[in-house]
């Protein structure tokens, strides 16, 4: 796993409790994610993609960011 991978990954597990955290891709910046937390429970789709991209947030900021984009969220609670 690269750096900025496990960057995501730490970044994602940090803000939602108890998630789980695949990082998949990464070629010009475009990754793939899967997360499962029970902290999704009772919410809609968009509400845990906008978790998990509030998580990184910061990795996206900028012109120069490392992560320039997400091309898959998938969301479960278990």
């Amino acid at each position: 796993m690269s750096e900025l991978h496990e960057a995501i990954t730490r970044a994602i597990e940090e803000a939602i409790e108890g998630a789980r955290v695949e990082v998949t891709g990464g070629q010009g910046g475009h990754f793939e994610l899967s997360v499962t937390s029970t902290a999704f429970e009772g919410k809609r789709t968009l509400e845990r993609h906008r978790m998990v991209l509030g998580a990184i947030k910061e990795l996206m900021a900028g012109h120069d960011a490392p992560v320039h984009a997400i091309d898959s969220i998938r969301t479960s609670t278990g």
